[in-house]
C-alpha cells in the first residue's frame, strides 16, 4: 500500500473514531475524564504516587472510551496489516513457526558454553520506551537488573559493554510485537526462561520454532559460575536470539 494512501486512510478512520466517541454519551464521558486526568498528570509534582496514578487513570479512561468502537478495531487491524506487509522480518517471524517445526522437544538438545571470571562494577537504572527500538549497551554502561516492557519494537542488549556483579543478575522482558537480541560474553553463565506465542528462539546457530510454548534452558555450569544472568522473556509475536561474544 502506498504510504500516502495509508496515511489518508488512517486520518479518515481517526475522524470516524472521534465521531463514534462524540456520539456516544458513555464513551464521550470517559474521553473527557481522560483529558481531565491527563491535565492533572501534567500539573502534578513529578516522582510522586499521585503523578503516576493520574497517568494510569488517564490511559485507562482513554482506552475505555474507544476500545468498544468499530473504528478502533478497523484502525488497529489496518495498522497491523501494514506493519506486517512492510516488515519482511516480522512477517517471517510469524510465518516460519506455522510451516516449519524443528524436533527439538523430542531431541532435548542441550548447549553448553565455556566461561571465565571477570570483575564487577557499579550499576545504574535504565528506562525504556513502550513503542520503538532500543539498544542497551551501545556504549559502555553500568549494569542494574532490568524489568523491561514494550508494546512494539526491537530490543538489543549488549552485555559485552558492561561487567556483571558476582551474583545472579536478572533481566525481565515482556513484549507484544518485536524481536529481542541478547549479546552475551562467553565468561557469563546464562539461564533462559522464554515464552513465545508465535515466533522463534535462536541460540547461536540453533533455531527453535515456537507456538504458544515455553523453553527453559541454562548453561552447564550455571550454579557454580560467579557471574551469571537469568533472562525471563514473554513475547506475543517475535524472536528471541542469543549471540555469544
Amino acid at each position: 500500500m502506498n504510504a500516502n494512501v495509508y496515511k489518508a486512510i488512517l486520518i479518515v478512520l481517526f475522524v470516524w473514531l472521534l465521531y463514534q466517541i462524540v456520539h456516544n454519551y458513555v464513551f464521550f464521558l470517559f474521553f473527557v475524564l481522560a483529558i481531565g486526568f491527563l491535565a492533572l498528570y501534567k500539573s502534578s509534582p513529578k516522582e510522586t504516587q499521585k503523578h503516576t496514578n493520574y497517568l494510569w487513570t488517564s490511559l485507562a479512561l482513554f482506552l475505555a472510551s474507544f476500545i468498544f468502537t468499530t473504528a478502533f478495531w478497523v484502525l488497529l487491524t489496518l495498522f497491523l496489516l501494514f506493519q506486517f506487509s512492510s516488515d519482511e522480518k516480522l512477517l517471517n517471524t510469524m510465518r516460519d513457526p506455522l510451516f516449519r517445526k524443528k524436533q527439538y522437544w523430542r531431541d532435548k538438545e542441550y548447549i553448553s558454553v565455556q566461561w571465565n571470571e571477570n570483575e564487577a562494577n557499579e550499576l545504574k537504572l535504565y528506562r525504556n520506551k513502550w513503542i520503538g527500538d532500543d539498544f542497551v549497551g551501545k556504549d559502555i554502561f553500568e549494569w542494574e537488573d532490568y524489568n523491561f516492557q514494550k508494546i512494539m519494537g526491537d530490543t538489543f542488549f549488549d552485555l559485552g559493554n558492561t561487567v556483571l556483579p558476582i551474583k545472579e543478575n536478572i533481566l525481565l522482558l515482556r513484549k507484544g510485537f518485536g524481536d529481542t537480541k541478547l549479546f552475551v560474553p562467553k565468561d557469563v553463565a546464562l539461564s533462559l526462561d522464554v515464552s513465545i506465542v508465535l515466533g522463534k528462539l535462536i541460540i547461536e546457530d540453533e533455531v527453535f520454532d515456537m507456538k504458544n510454548e515455553t523453553v527453559k534452558w541454562q548453561s552447564k555450569n550455571y550454579e557454580t559460575t560467579l557471574r551469571k544472568i537469568k533472562v525471563v522473556s514473554s513475547t506475543l509475536i517475535g524472536e528471541v536470539e542469543v549471540v555469544y561474544l
